[in-house]
């Protein structure tokens, strides 16, 4: 009597694991991209909380309190320092009343986050359920130079 795997049962467990790769793979991908737009709004909660520093910084040298970051074009990008991954693309803006809008691109994750002057939270942009790129990820401002 010979011990072992018929060449059927063995094409049975190749076809149950193929069906568990093809089930698990879209849900570990969808949690490895939910995970970078998590990080990368945690670094736009970074770049808030340097920013509003970099305004106490200046108040108390009596300078302009407004600043403008486009880190499309590379202007005042060295202007505050945070750790982590810094934005490929976008514009991040605080007033002098400390009131600040931002749409900022990391490439890594293909992530846009987004904030208005009157919202307290960071979103990540949506756009009619299709990607949005990098062009479309910037505030229309410009920076006076």
């Amino acid at each position: 009597m010979k011990k072992g795997f018929t060449l059927i049962e063995l094409l049975g467990v190749i076809v149950i694991l193929a069906i568990i790769a093809l089930v698990t793979t879209p849900l570990i991908l969808n949690t490895i991209q939910t995970s970078r737009e998590k990080a990368f709004i945690d670094t736009g909660y970074s770049l808030i909380s340097a920013a509003k520093q970099y305004q106490v910084k200046k108040a108390g040298q009596n300078e302009d309190l407004n600043l403008t970051i486009d880190y499309d074009k590379k202007q005042n990008v060295d202007a505050i320092t945070v750790t982590g991954d810094l934005p490929d693309g976008g514009t991040f803006i605080i007033d002098e009343n400390g009131k600040i809008e931002l749409k900022l691109w990391n490439e890594k994750g293909k992530v846009c986050i987004t904030k208005s002057k009157d919202e307290k939270k960071i979103t990540v942009a949506k756009e009619d359920d299709k990607k949005i790129t990098k062009e479309k990820c910037t505030l229309v401002e410009e920076i006076d130079e």
